[in-house]
């Protein structure tokens, strides 16, 4: 289900991913509730970032390789 949810973010899914996600018993209703759950975070990251909201997790450094 990755690779649609994938194509989803990236805002087009074409037909070859729609039947591949079928051929492995992914129905409508499930790619349906990707798409929902993909524009739902979308939607909250863009408040997040009007807002300003303050996260409550520590600022993650990434780590260098000596």
């Amino acid at each position: 289900m990755l690779d649609p949810s994938h194509a989803i973010a990236r805002g087009h899914i074409g037909e070859t991913q729609l039947k591949a996600a079928r051929a492995v018993d992914v129905t409508d209703a499930e790619i349906a509730e990707v798409a929902g759950n993909l524009a739902l975070n979308i939607l909250t990251n863009y408040f997040n970032v009007l807002a300003d909201t303050d996260t409550e997790w520590p600022v993650v450094t990434p780590h260098t390789d000596a």
